[in-house]
């Protein structure tokens, strides 16, 4: 799964090191455009558009060789424009967002036969969370390809979560977030390595008196004097301004703590109790600092959301590398 630039990753370098690895067999991205993007940088392995597909993209579709997964009916008829008529079939199963029903099947069969059936899918949407729910799922699922009567190349209905499940039936699954190293769930029981780490550096250093404000409406006052720093990141960065005044960064393996609001650009830290701290010196948003660690998920724990937000909202200004 690398779309959404790889959950804030960075689809390219993604998917060039991905391509590499002989298991691999195919991209999942969102829209077309995603898709032009990888093939205008050297991907040449298959590349399924989740989204659909609409009818003005089918020339981006046969330009790209990319591969639509067909969900409806007007999806099917726009996809008879396609030069190589090779889709994915997808079935709602329980997620009731795209998908094909399990009462459409009779009246797919007849159609069928004008296309390639490279794969037949599901999205489980609830197995980090209600096992009844998606063993049902999946139950549904094979219910739907006994019915097909296809035989395509590709079955795959687990995702990260998902990938606890049995499904023997399927023989490739969509592996997303826990490839990028967050657990879907507490007590996911395959161990994970986080790929990106996000870093900036001090650019400032000064104090600050009692009583002194600190950022945008003194959100912030200074119960003594104080050293803080100012980090070159913000929300423009990616960072959630509701993490003002709640939460830190890491300087030489210490907290920092986030003083006053989160500003476009910049965050003021505290770095008082943190020795021999210099402007150039290392800055942790996310990642590892002596024995510290910060996670996407830490942080969306914090702000009451979910670590792939968190991954996604980290905007394209901030430059990503292989090794920084």
């Amino acid at each position: 799964m690398v779309k959404a630039d790889a959950y804030g990753h960075n689809a390219v370098l993604v998917s060039k090191y991905l391509q590499e690895l002989d298991f691999i067999e195919s991209f999942c991205v969102a829209t077309p455009l995603e898709g032009k993007e990888l093939r205008e940088n050297g991907i040449f392995k298959n590349i399924l558009i989740l989204g659909g597909v609409l009818k003005e993209e089918i020339e981006i579709l046969n330009q790209y060789n990319l591969i639509p997964v067909i969900s409806d009916f007007n999806q099917l008829e726009i996809a008879r424009k396609l030069k190589n008529r090779k889709i994915h079939l997808k079935f709602d199963t329980g997620m009731r967002r795209l998908g094909f029903y399990l009462e459409n099947v009779d009246k797919i069969k007849p159609l069928l036969k004008e296309f390639e059936i490279e794969g037949v899918l599901t999205h489980l949407s609830s197995a980090d969370t209600d096992r009844e729910y998606t063993i049902n799922q999946i139950k549904e699922f094979k219910e739907i390809l006994n019915l097909l009567d296809v035989k395509p190349k590709y079955i795959h209905a687990q995702n990260s979560a998902g990938v606890v499940y049995e499904c023997d039936f399927c023989n490739v699954i969509r592996v997303g977030l826990a490839m990028y190293g967050e657990k879907p769930f507490e007590d996911y029981p395959i161990e994970l390595k986080q790929v990106m780490s996000v870093k900036s550096k001090i650019i400032s250093i000064k104090d600050v008196k009692t009583g002194d404000r600190v950022s945008y409406n003194g959100s912030f006052v200074a119960k003594k004097p104080m050293k803080v720093a100012i980090v070159p990141f913000g929300y423009a960065d990616g960072l959630p301004r509701s993490l003002s005044n709640r939460w830190f960064f890491l300087v030489n393996g210490k907290e920092a703590p986030i003083l006053g609001k989160i500003t476009m650009d910049m965050t003021i830290v505290d770095v008082s109790e943190i020795e021999n701290v210099n402007i150039g010196d290392e800055v942790v948003i996310i990642g590892e600092s002596g024995d510290k660690r910060i996670t996407f998920g830490d942080i969306a724990n914090i702000v009451g959301t979910i670590s792939y937000e968190i991954m996604c909202g980290i905007s394209k200004r901030v430059v990503r590398c292989e090794k920084c």
